[in-house]
Order: C-alpha cells, then structure tokens, then sequence
C-alpha cells in the first residue's frame, strides 16, 4: 500500500492536473488508491467467507467423529489462505509499492 507521503504526492499532482484543466487525469490519479482499497475490501470479504464455510466444515465432521476429515478441511484452508497471501503479495502489493 502506499504510504502517507507517496499519498500526498499524487494528491497534489492531482490537484495540479484539476487546476490545469486535465480533470481526467486528476481523477485517475485519484482513484488508483480507490481501486487498491476496493480490492483490498474484496480480498477481506473472500478470506472470512474461506476460513468461516471450512471451519464449520470441519467442526461438522469433527463433531461426526470424523476428525481425519474434519483434519483435510483445516488443511485446505491453510492452503487457500496461502493462496490468498500470495496473490495479495504479487497483484496488490507488488504494484502499489512501486
């Protein structure tokens, strides 16, 4: 993510593009902080639906007396979690750090 000062950086080259009468290209640097918290909400909404449907998943087997089961869903979650990690690393963060 972007820091403060990077931050205060393209708002005032926004607000030098607004006052130069490229309000395009003001807004689209002012919605590229927009569009990097969209996704990071997105992100956040997909690991609390994978970790809560899997978890009651394996508490269901667990529960079942089927702990070897409910042991592979725990399992898959870590691994769609890390999933998850990875590709915030490489679409997300990768690109805003530059």
């Amino acid at each position: 993510m972007k820091g403060i000062s990077k931050r205060f950086e393209d708002a005032m080259a926004a607000a030098a593009f607004a006052e130069a009468g490229e309000f395009e290209s003001a807004r689209e640097i002012m919605l590229e902080d927009v569009s990097l918290a969209e996704q990071i909400k997105s992100l956040k909404r997909e690991v609390d639906t994978t970790v809560d449907d899997l978890t009651s998943m394996a508490i269901t087997f667990a529960e079942a007396g089927e702990q070897d089961k409910a042991l592979e869903i725990l399992k898959e979650a870590e691994k769609r979690l890390d999933e998850i990690k990875e590709n915030f690393k490489k679409d997300l963060l990768t690109p805003a750090m530059n």
